[in-house]
């Protein structure tokens, strides 16, 4: 998928757009990993001679535009979706059970939370969106969870091609190893923020 994208977008006009065009594409249900996407920009905003910025600015608002297409999916046409044998299929019932395990356990933060749950991202999001969850509420959330996950893989494109360009095999290597530690890295923070708000809600709580 990384050569793929690298290969049709690269020296093109589309080598900064057509990435965000593939993350709405994400939004409405295309099985492309969204990760790879934003490394793959990064890449080509260092080929192109972008900033970091620009590319993680453009590159954030496709995130958050795929994903509230996944709310508004849930919002207007949820409830026959989901009760449809089709749906079932895409949506089974265990993994039914562990998206409203998520939004049982953290609340409307399940909805920062499942930024960080590749597989269960986007049910979460329609369920949400199902649930008539406040889209303020919903767009809060994801574009504060974006805001961690976003610049950092953009950041990792564009550091893997300036350390490997010419070495492409050594990049697929390394790619698999550091996407799973930036994986990791956007889970720490994830857990630090959580720990934050819940410290901060706490003292809230002993201040009234």
């Amino acid at each position: 998928m990384f050569d793929a994208l690298l290969n049709t977008f690269q020296g093109s006009p589309l080598s900064l757009w057509g990435p965000f065009g593939m993350l709405l594409l994400c939004g409405l249900g295309v099985p492309v990993p969204e990760d790879i996407v934003l490394i793959a920009a990064g890449a080509l905003g260092e080929m192109e001679g972008r900033s970091w910025l620009q590319v993680s600015g453009v590159m954030y608002a496709g995130v958050v535009a795929g994903d509230s297409m996944i709310f508004f999916a849930g919002r207007y046409v949820g409830a026959r979706l989901l009760a449809s044998a089709w749906m079932r299929r895409i949506l089974p019932v265990n993994k039914q059970a562990k998206v409203e395990n998520v939004l049982t356990r953290f609340g409307t933060m399940g909805l920062f939370v499942g930024r960080f749950l590749p597989g269960l991202r986007a049910p979460i999001f329609f369920t949400a969106g199902s649930m008539k969850v406040s889209y303020l509420k919903f767009l809060c959330l994801d574009g504060l969870a974006a805001l961690v996950s976003v610049p950092l893989f953009v950041w990792l494109g564009r550091w893997l091609w300036v350390e490997f360009e010419d070495n492409l095999e050594a990049m697929h290597e390394v790619l698999e190893r550091t996407h799973t530690y930036s994986l990791w890295l956007a889970v720490f923070v994830l857990a630090a923020g959580l720990a934050a708000l819940w410290v901060w809600s706490r003292r809230t709580r002993k201040v009234t």
